[in-house]
């Protein structure tokens, strides 16, 4: 078979984890957050993200114990993902009922009214659990999200707004006799949430030739570090039969595991997260909790728009060939966040792209994962 033919049988998805658009708050163009991304983005026969806010002004600011404040944003914001050439969005995250039922609900018309398809998130639990699916080239992709990083009631039920969830038990073991040693730390999923993420996936198992499964999950800013319950939750999705798991809230890159010939990708890291630490939040809103008590943050000059962590910068495009009869290759492209929180792809030329790459390669490694340069891809393969 040539290499035209063949690229009639075969799509490619892209992936990538947070983003959270404010251009409009920022009085600049939504199109200028992804001018350097979204030739490459396009490229793609389907892009995928992960929405932090609500395209809403709608809603009322809810009780929180961290800053949510930014997690409204102007409608119009939404041309940021339009222009990005984003077809599928996930809002299914800790910031989706921020400012409670009417934002959320406002963000869900505006995405569908830009033809951009939205999973996780709800009028019911019904509506939340209900997949998108996408057909390119006779291929159908489908598509579902769950979320596990779950303040009170943003939840959806029979008769509620909210969000998909899994939700995650956790308990404290001591491991040491010696008083105030730190103690083991047990999370695992309620199985419940389990069951239904499961089901699903087989309903549209049925349905589509190819499924998607996207996690809101895991801990933020903690380098290479994954909570008990994420390969847990992950390898169910796979045995259920997800063809490729994708992870975000971390705000940080992690690591990529291949469970049984299927890729988990625990953090896709920030992709466009304008979260605007810089500015002084709203009456009400409590002050942000402090990661520097777990690692030392230095605020480097002109980085104060989108500062903090040195590892923020890192990000990361997961890119997948797609056929009939599911997903032939994985690989990624290595991304660089730069001060004003704008994604730029790299090329192999470019130093910026190994330092991503020596960055994420050990997390790889330690989950039994090899990466194969390819070009400007890093092909992931079992070790």
């Amino acid at each position: 078979m040539d290499n035209e033919a063949a690229a009639k049988e075969t799509i490619v998805l892209c992936a990538v984890g947070d983003v959270g658009p404010r251009r409009i708050e920022y009085g600049e163009t939504p199109e200028s957050l992804f001018a350097m991304v979204h030739q490459k983005v396009k490229e793609a026969d389907i892009s995928f993200c992960q929405l932090e806010r609500n395209f809403s002004t709608a809603g009322h600011f809810q009780y929180r114990n961290h800053p949510t404040w930014y997690a409204r944003v102007h409608p119009d914001n939404v041309k940021s993902l339009v222009f990005g050439g984003f077809n599928v969005v996930s809002n299914a995250s800790n910031h989706c009922f921020d400012y409670g039922p009417e934002a959320l609900l406002e963000s869900i018309d505006v995405l569908r009214k830009n033809n951009i398809q939205v999973i996780g998130v709800g009028k019911d639990i019904a509506e939340a659990r209900k997949p998108a699916i996408i057909e390119r080239k006779g291929i159908k992709v489908g598509f579902l999200a769950y979320n596990s990083i779950l303040a009170m009631e943003i939840e959806a039920r029979e008769d509620k707004p909210g969000c998909s969830p899994v939700r995650i038990s956790t308990f404290y073991e001591a491991q040491d006799f010696a008083p105030g040693t730190p103690p083991r730390i047990i999370s695992f999923p309620r199985e419940e949430d389990v069951i239904g993420m499961e089901d699903d996936i087989r309903k549209l198992r049925n349905q589509a030739d190819v499924v998607i499964v996207s996690m809101h999950w895991g801990m933020y800013f903690m380098r290479g570090a994954l909570a008990m319950y994420q390969p847990i939750v992950g390898h169910r999705a796979i045995d259920a039969g997800a063809d490729l798991v994708v992870g975000h809230h971390d705000h940080i890159i992690k690591g990529i595991e291949v469970y049984k010939g299927r890729a988990i990708f625990y953090g896709l890291g920030n992709f466009a997260e304008e979260t605007p630490n810089h500015l002084k939040p709203p009456p009400g809103a409590f002050s942000r909790i402090s990661i520097g008590k777990y690692r030392k943050v230095h605020q480097e000059k002109g980085w104060e728009r989108y500062g903090g962590l040195v590892d923020k910068r890192y990000s990361m495009v997961a890119r997948c060939l797609v056929g009939k009869k599911g997903i032939q290759k994985v690989s990624f492209l290595p991304t660089w966040i730069n001060q004003r929180a704008e994604p730029e792809i790299l090329s192999r030329k470019d130093p910026r792209f190994q330092e991503v790459l020596d960055y994420v390669e050990p997390q790889c490694t330690d989950l039994g994962t090899a990466l194969e340069l390819e070009g400007d891809q890093v092909v992931v393969r079992n070790s």
